[in-house]
């Protein structure tokens, strides 16, 4: 997370861009809950909605809250539009934006076949 701070490495690039420097709540619970989704899933080389072990990979209650607390936790820290005291609130809105949509989002990465994580490449925590 540091190098990620002290360089603002992907800054230009979506969807870093947006945990630097966006200060709309809607992109950024979209953004992290995305970033948390892919992260968990990067080593899945195709998303599977119909995958019972896919699904559950990616609904697992203490894996994807801690990836979202990571995200939230960077963006509070690093973002000028928000304050640690903000925290909290990225993190629910994204929690909840998460478990609304896990399921659109794995039918959504399914349609980019092996391709899927491509536009995440290089984020914080993805490969």
């Amino acid at each position: 997370m540091e190098i990620f701070a002290d360089t603002y490495k992907g800054q230009d690039k979506a969807p870093m861009k947006y945990l630097y420097f966006s200060d709309n709540m809607n992109e950024l619970q979209e953004t992290i809950a995305k970033l948390a989704f892919v992260c968990i899933m990067q080593d899945v080389p195709k998303i599977v909605p119909e995958d019972v072990m896919q699904v559950a990979m990616a609904t697992m209650l203490e894996n994807t809250c801690e990836h979202l607390k990571y995200y939230a936790s960077f963006t509070a820290w690093i973002n000028p539009n928000f304050t640690e005291n903000d925290y909290y609130t990225l993190y629910q809105e994204s929690f909840k934006y998460y478990f609304d949509n896990v399921k659109g989002m794995m039918e959504d990465f399914a349609l980019d076949q092996e391709n899927w994580k491509k536009g995440f490449e290089g984020c914080l925590f993805i490969d």
